[in-house]
């Protein structure tokens, strides 16, 4: 198979030839390979590729929805005794002791791990830059950044390495990698896809894994295949009435959208940003949904100071364990940002982490009420365009707790409040800056309502996928499709 061949498929493309024996999981994972030695030296998205994984291969496809495809996953521990480093000098060599359930699940589906995507140290910077791989490039424009912290992943499926990747999102790390590189990014409500074996939702509830792809029908099947609790999770949510594969047929009719473009940090939102949401919106007015500028009324800075504690709790609990199981310091080899984070978590006392947890109960009531009165949420992914490399240096001599999270402003004014909150949020490529560069929209849905969410998405991606590319952007200017 030739590679404009290759990167012009979305997963399910793929797996419809693989189906009909037009092609073959070897032949996928050869196409990954030279896609890899083609794209990946300018973009620095993919660490390694497994070479046991790429020989094992089959030559025949499986009976599963997406047959034998070769994707790639996050610098997090995912499958068993592959290499995670989470994207730090400190966990440089850890390996992943067993499988996350959700993976057993996407593997039993059809997907096949044969290598690693870059991440930002420990998920904690919002780009992906760190000391151990250096900078990931965007595909659009190698002189931008991808967000963070999967952009390793963002980069590689908008480039055609793969038509989708894992990923995961503690505050937008799914969502703004997506909006950076024009694909769509979905972070599931709070207990959609299992954590186990670990916390039933990592990070106290704001974390979630899922995957970056470049079709809605992708985003439906691979949520199909993972989502659903697992034996000992300690709450449970409602499952889905029907297949989300099926929801996205189903057109919506007649939703309440809230458009909101204010900024609830104080960041100034980049007015081509501003523009492009308000597009984004009269598609949806245009398609016989009723939409009106409204905004969910809430503390921002109490919010955002319980994301604090919780963060830097979580850096203080777990990240002298990671440095005793690579006799390890962490003084001589964290980066500045999440060194700064660890040492502020030091001094939270357990009365501010219970404040922190009852701060985040008070937003989900509030959003919780919001989102009552309308079937959907309509905001920008993130408040600018896509950053030049450096403009926001995680390592950097001086960084205190503070200016972590002034740095993450720009990109999580708008994602992070649904990390606490709990309702499922996707990014969808659905604007153009006058460079050409991709411009991310949000769209949020009631609590475990990515039925809604999906079939909204799809019934866009129906007006606007009808020119090359994802979405009708054309291709990036870096492209395995070019070799």
């Amino acid at each position: 198979m030739r590679l404009d061949e290759y990167a012009a498929h979305d997963g399910t493309g793929l797996a419809h030839l693989l189906k009909k024996g037009e092609v073959a999981p070897k032949e996928l994972g050869r196409c990954v390979e030279r896609a890899v030695a083609a794209v990946n030296p300018a973009l620095n998205a993919v660490i390694e590729l497994y070479p046991d994984a790429l020989e094992t291969l089959s030559e025949v496809a499986s009976a599963t929805p997406f047959g034998g495809i070769a994707t790639l996953t996050k610098d997090f521990p995912i499958e068993a005794g592959r290499p995670a480093d989470f994207g730090s000098r400190l966990a440089q060599g850890f390996r992943a002791g067993h499988d996350a359930v959700y993976w057993t699940r996407l593997r039993a589906g059809g997907l096949n791990n044969v290598g690693r995507t870059t991440s930002s140290e420990f998920g904690v910077p919002a780009v992906t830059e760190s000391a151990l791989y250096g900078a990931t490039r965007n595909p659009w424009n190698p002189e931008r950044g991808v967000a963070g912290s999967s952009g390793g992943a963002a980069a590689a499926v908008a480039a055609g390495i793969v038509p989708f990747a894992q990923a995961s999102d503690g505050g937008g790390s799914i969502r703004n990698p997506a909006a950076f590189c024009g694909l769509i990014g979905l972070k599931p409500s709070r207990g959609r896809v299992t954590g186990a074996p670990n916390g039933n939702a990592p990070l106290l509830g704001l974390s979630t894994a899922f995957m970056l792809t470049r079709s809605v029908r992708d985003t439906a099947v691979l949520l199909d295949l993972c989502h659903g609790p697992d034996a000992g999770d300690g709450y449970e949510i409602v499952p889905p009435v029907r297949t989300y594969r099926d929801s996205i047929e189903r057109p919506p009719k007649g939703l309440r959208i809230a458009l909101c473009t204010r900024s609830w940090s104080g960041v100034q939102i980049d007015p081509e940003v501003v523009t492009a949401a308000r597009s984004a919106a009269e598609r949806f007015s245009s398609l016989g949904h009723h939409v009106e500028e409204a905004s969910p009324d809430f503390d921002y800075p109490d919010f955002l100071q319980a994301q604090k504690v919780i963060w830097a709790a979580d850096a203080a609990a777990h990240l002298p364990a990671m440095a005793r199981h690579m006799n390890r310091s962490l003084e001589e080899v964290l980066g500045t940002s999440v060194y700064a984070l660890y040492r502020w978590g030091l001094g939270i006392s357990a009365a501010q982490l219970i404040d922190a947890l009852a701060a985040y109960d008070r937003v989900t009531r509030q959003v919780g009420r919001f989102l009552g009165e309308y079937d959907l949420l309509l905001t920008p992914t993130t408040a600018v365009l896509p950053e030049l490399i450096g403009a926001f240096d995680p390592d950097r001599a001086g960084i205190d707790a503070e200016d972590v999270f002034n740095d993450l402003a720009t990109k999580e004014t708008y994602t992070a409040l649904f990390n606490a909150t709990g309702q499922p949020a996707i990014s969808l490529p659905l604007g153009r800056s006058r460079d050409g560069l991709p411009i991310g929209i949000q769209l949020v849905a009631r609590f475990g309502r990515e039925d809604l969410l999906l079939a909204a998405a799809r019934q866009i991606e129906e007006e606007v996928d009808r020119a090359p590319g994802v979405w009708g952007q054309g291709r990036p200017a870096i492209h395995a499709g070019d070799f």
